[in-house]
């Protein structure tokens, strides 16, 4: 592992930060001065900062969250944000959400430190489906689901092909489901808005392999190592919707 990222992930600052510390001399590695920030930290080697020994990173964390309503996704807001459900776990600070949740919509949302795995679930080029629940005003048609598999061009780009199915479909209102292979600003609403739909509910059940369970508004978990196994392997060669 490079000295800057093992220094980050032992809690001692951003990849930033830790560069400052090793470029100014203060890290050595087995008693000896280290000032090359991408120097390799081998197992067993003894890093310390001003003398003092530096604990082994316990490598990345990984939680599922159910994302209530009323809260943003976001490490910083005005408005409460989803980071307020982990001030009691250690090294909060560095943890972040995975993609987006609108305010007022709700389910599941990955939270982790492990920024490169975080690139590769959002990147379009892997394909990972998000699966919501999606509740619409009116009585929703069985042909307008057609659209969702030919795209929509938002923002002057069209849309990967999505899949829709009708769950519950009465005079008032409408349950569909909705698989998304990306993550635009506000998709879903825009898409059913441009079907002349207004989304009243929007809850995410699915992400990748992960699925919410039985958590309830405002609980999370830490993830299996199988389930993080899997989530890993989502990323492992770009995909295609089936």
């Amino acid at each position: 592992m490079r000295l800057d990222r093992f220094l980050a992930e032992a809690g001692l600052g951003s990849r930033r930060e830790v560069k400052k510390l090793i470029l100014k001399g203060r890290v050595t590695v087995n008693g000896r001065r280290v000032r090359d920030p991408a120097y390799r930290v081998r197992p067993g080697e003894e890093v310390t900062l001003d003398g003092e020994p530096v604990p082994t990173p316990q490598g990345p964390r990984y939680f599922l969250l159910y994302k209530p309503r009323g809260y943003v996704t976001s490490t910083r807001d005005p408005h409460p944000t989803v980071m307020e459900f982990f001030r009691d776990v250690p090294r909060a600070e560095r943890l972040f959400p995975v993609g987006r949740l609108d305010r007022d919509a709700e389910g599941l949302l990955l939270v982790t430190d492990d920024g490169e795995l975080a690139h590769r679930l959002l990147h379009p080029r892997y394909r990972v489906p998000r699966v919501y629940r999606v509740r619409v005003r009116g009585e929703f048609p069985e042909e307008k689901l057609r659209a969702f598999e030919e795209g929509f061009v938002l923002d002057g780009r069209r849309t990967l092909p999505a899949r829709a199915r009708i769950l519950e479909r009465g005079e008032e209102d409408t349950l569909l489901e909705i698989t998304l292979f990306e993550g635009r600003h506000h998709q879903i609403k825009r898409m059913f808005r441009a079907l002349g739909f207004e989304v009243i509910g929007l809850k995410r059940v699915r992400f990748g392999p992960l699925e919410l369970g039985h958590l309830r508004p405002g609980e999370f978990r830490k993830l299996s190592p199988e389930e993080i196994q899997r989530l890993k392997l989502t990323t492992a060669s770009a995909r295609r919707p089936r």
